[in-house]
Formats: structure tokens, sequence, C-alpha cells
């Protein structure tokens, strides 16, 4: 699961501006890409649609084969539980430690504290920051700060996770150290689309690049990036394998079923047959 699909995709502002025009873009479950562009060229504006923050003018998105813009008003924070979100200024709360931030969206969620005390132990250590769970932010660095809102993200096991400009504050080598924690979710299955300026750190790890200008999709390089699931008991045990396997997608409507059918880098075609049913929560943070 974590399939996308715009379809002839536009957004026109009240203002006159023009977020995207006419977009057509496929990003097969389990692919990771960098959306890149100058200032104001759409990849905001495309990562808002995807959170269903705005809605398109025109055309269709489609996540797993189903168009976002139908859903339900009840069935939104199910939709949105499955997207993790990295921001710039990664908006940690100042008073409550390293552990209650990235527990946040578990105990919104109304996870059992003792699950949800595995999963956030497991999210610190994979960034590097689990003896740092009792602080406060104000005590951790820059990239620190950025490494607990990435392990905020990942910590629901979210099918697709955004970035929004993640390494806008950090220096080069930090920059690397998070692209490469995002190309290792990437691995086990999880859609990864950052937005970036930086094209020197984007050429390094040769991923797909998605470039829009004024709103077009200009260039895409559709980069064979499509790797296999890593398979380590720790992996398994701390995101769960979201490849290979037909899981629920909560914000179908009951008794509704989709095949979602995505074609994949070099002519492969990925085939999930969706069950919608279930109820989830999720936190906006």
């Amino acid at each position: 699961m974590g399939s996308i699909e715009l379809q002839q995709v536009s957004k026109h502002f009240e203002n006159g501006f023009v977020g995207l025009k006419h977009v057509n873009l496929s990003i097969p479950a389990g692919s990771m890409c960098f959306l890149t562009g100058h200032s104001g060229a759409g990849k905001s504006t495309l990562l808002r649609l995807l959170l269903c923050l705005e809605q398109p003018s025109r055309g269709v998105i489609e996540v797993d084969g189903v168009d976002i813009a139908r859903l339900a008003k009840q069935q939104m924070p199910a939709y949105r539980r499955h997207l993790g979100v990295v921001f710039q200024d990664h908006h940690l709360l100042a008073q409550r430690t390293v552990y209650d931030n990235v527990a946040l969206p578990l105990r919104v969620a109304g996870m059992r504290e003792r699950d949800a005390a595995r999963r956030v132990r497991a999210a610190l250590s994979r960034v590097g920051l689990l003896t740092k769970e009792a602080q406060l932010p104000q005590a951790l660095s820059t990239g620190e700060l950025q490494r607990v809102g990435i392990a905020r993200a990942v910590v629901n096991r979210p099918k697709i996770l955004l970035a929004d400009e993640p390494t806008g504050n950090l220096d080069p080598e930090l920059s690397r150290d998070i692209m490469t924690l995002f190309k290792q979710f990437q691995q086990i299955g999880t859609t990864v689309i950052v937005a970036t300026h930086d094209r020197e750190l984007i050429n390094e790890l040769g991923v797909r690049i998605l470039e829009l200008n004024s709103g077009e999709l200009v260039r895409d390089t559709d980069g064979a990036d499509f790797v296999g699931p890593l398979t380590h008991p720790w992996w398994i045990m701390m995101l769960g394998s979201n490849r290979g396997s037909a899981q629920q997608s909560p914000w179908h409507p009951p008794r509704r079923s989709v095949r979602a059918i995505t074609a994949a880098s070099r002519k492969r075609v990925s085939v999930t047959s969706v069950v919608g049913s279930g109820r989830r929560c999720w936190c906006g943070y």
C-alpha cells in the first residue's frame, strides 16, 4: 500500500496564484522520490493536496486507488493516520520530553502505553536518540531535533512519508544522515516523498527526481529506485512489513473493495487488493 496517482491535477488559489498545472504523476508503493524546484514551484502545494489540506481545482488524486477528494469528513482522520509528515522546523512540544513528543500520535490513537512504549523506543533507537528520551527539546542540537521529528513521523507505521525541506536547517553531513534514514524507511516498503532544494544531495542518492517549475512537472527521471524490503527482524518489529500483503485501508467505506493497479518502474506492475473497514485516529502534528 502507498501508491499515488495524479491525473491532470491543477490547483488555482483565490488570489490568482496557480499552484499546479495539469500534473500527471504515478508513484508506486514503496518507492522514493525527491520533489524539487524553485520557491513557489508547487512543491508545498502538492504535499498539502496529498494531506487533504487543500482540494484540487481540477483532476483526480488517488491513493491506493481511492480518490481522496471524495473522502467523507469522518474518513479523513483514518486516511491521515497512514501519512507521516516531517517538517523543516520539526514542530515539537517544548515542555514535553523527547519520548512524549514521539508517543503523541500513538496516544491520540488510543494505543496501550505498553505497546506505545515499544514502538517509541524502537523509533528513537533507529534515529540514534534512545539515550535522549527523557530530555526536553531545548537540550538537543538542531540535527537531533530533526531526528526526533522523523521518529514521531514514522512511529505510527505510515504507508506514506512526506518531508517538506527536512534538511533546510542542517549542514551537509547531517543532511546526508537524514536522507539516508529516509532511504532506509523506503527499503522496508514506505513510500517516501521529500521536497528539497538541495540538488547536490539528491543527485548523490540516485533516486527518482520530480522537478516542478511554475506548477508544471518539467522533469521526471523515473529512476529505478524500487528495491526489495529489508528483512532484518529489527525492522519488522519496528515498522512492520508494508509490502506483499493485502491490508485494510480504513478510509474506504465499509464493504467496499478496490483493486489499485500501479505501473512501477521498468514496466513492473504492483497489484494490491484493498478492503475498507475499521476505525483509526490521526494526530495532526
